[in-house]
């Protein structure tokens, strides 16, 4: 169905849609018993408003057309929402998507203003400002009922680096917001294309509790593309990209797990929390495998998915060789660092 001109749905009004319906003009829904739950809406109109007046779900909504898509009111898309051309301008309310299906945008059509999304695993927001396409994604989502909000705020796509990580900028950062459920531990990939830096640095994401930089932290980061992934998973609300030193990986070379001072019993790798994926092995003077771990963390990290209890104090005093394999993003080129350790005795 093509609808030529515009939608209007009186408040007392019984009105159920089913399939697709194209609508080139405003559409204008003031009834609580408009049924689009079956229904895919295709935006064609150069500019469009879409108004409604009660929390209206639609199956799928295509943004097509060009120019900008004014909405107000609550609108919930449950499964396909897709940006064609035409930017879509929040006025008021809120848009959620709750599909499953991972979004995609482009400079010529995407969400000015807040994009929800309910639902666990990749979440990509094609978001930015009125001129600028800036997007985010989080890439592991937790918790599948949370419904988590992304805006994005830049003067320009282009955003100037360097940036000094203790630095967030009023427009040049990304700020999430949290309507049911919870946040979760994810990373978060930032855009900022073409951007490079010294030799001796690289790009990070910065997370903060607001947009003046409190409680700035570098959760560091590694490029892919037009993309800055975070090595870490974040906790706050406000996230901006900035310049951090390359991450320094170093082996601890003593362990002295038979005293009872509590310092240097385990195993001990600085910055191990910063690769995407590792594998470590020790080995005795022999050359023989006395232990292996995958994706190792330190065993003081709250965070420690080892799995194990090891008990270093097994190990004889003497000389082991420590061979660290890790890559910093997933597409990263693979890297090795070989470490004597010395295990020592306590008196």
């Amino acid at each position: 169905m093509n609808l030529s001109a515009q939608l209007r749905v009186g408040s007392n009004t019984t009105l159920k849609i089913n399939g697709t319906i194209g609508v080139n003009g405003a559409i204008t829904n003031s009834s609580a018993q408009t049924d689009l739950s079956s229904a895919h809406v295709v935006l064609t109109g150069t500019n469009q408003t879409l108004s409604t007046s009660a929390p209206l779900l639609v199956q799928g909504l295509t943004i097509d057309g060009g120019g900008t898509k004014t909405t107000n009111g609550d609108w919930t898309v449950t499964r396909d929402l897709n940006f064609a051309s035409g930017i879509v301008s929040m006025a008021s309310g809120k848009l959620l998507y709750s599909g499953v299906t991972t979004l995609n945008g482009s400079g010529s059509s995407y969400v000015a203003g807040t994009l929800f999304q309910r639902g666990a695993g990749v979440r990509f927001y094609p978001i930015g400002t009125a001129s600028a396409y800036l997007p985010m994604s989080l890439n592991d989502v937790r918790d599948a009922s949370a419904e988590i909000g992304a805006t994005a705020f830049a003067a320009r796509a282009n955003l100037t680096l360097p940036l000094d990580v203790t630095d967030i900028a009023s427009n040049r950062y990304w700020q999430l917001s949290v309507s049911n459920g919870l946040l979760g531990a994810s990373t978060a990939s930032l855009y900022v294309p073409g951007a490079t830096v010294d030799a001796s640095q690289q790009l990070v994401v910065v997370e903060a509790d607001d947009a003046d930089g409190a409680t700035a932290i570098n959760l560091g980061g590694g490029s892919t593309g037009d993309f800055v992934t975070s090595f870490t998973a974040i906790a706050k609300p406000v996230l901006t990209i900035g310049v951090g030193d390359k991450v320094d990986i170093r082996i601890h070379d003593l362990i002295s797990p038979y005293n009872a001072d509590n310092i240097n019993d385990q195993l001990h790798i600085v910055n191990i929390e910063y690769t995407a994926v590792n594998k470590v092995t020790l080995l005795d003077r022999w050359g023989l495998v006395v232990k292996q771990w995958s994706n190792f963390r330190n065993y003081d990290d709250p965070v420690n998915p080892n799995g194990d209890t090891y008990d270093f104090s097994r190990l004889s005093p003497g000389n082991y060789i420590c061979v660290l394999e890790y890559q910093l993003t997933p597409d990263a080129p693979k890297e090795k660092l070989s470490q004597m350790i010395t295990v020592l005795k306590g008196n």
